[in-house]
């Protein structure tokens, strides 16, 4: 299985309340525990975060 298939998936579950600012977009939060969930590095998640314009 591709790492893109494992990571476009629709996840409903992913419960963001717990995060205090919004300093970081809820949809980037939600992709990067999805990276992390996939087996990403933080480095690797990071810069994919990057790549979607997440600073």
């Amino acid at each position: 299985m591709a790492e893109t298939d494992r990571l476009s998936g629709r996840i409903a579950w992913i419960d963001v309340s717990f995060v205090e600012r919004r300093r970081t977009p809820e949809w980037a939060i939600k992709v990067g525990i999805r990276c992390h969930l996939a087996g990403m590095s933080l480095r690797d998640a990071s810069q994919y975060l990057e790549t979607l314009g997440v600073d």
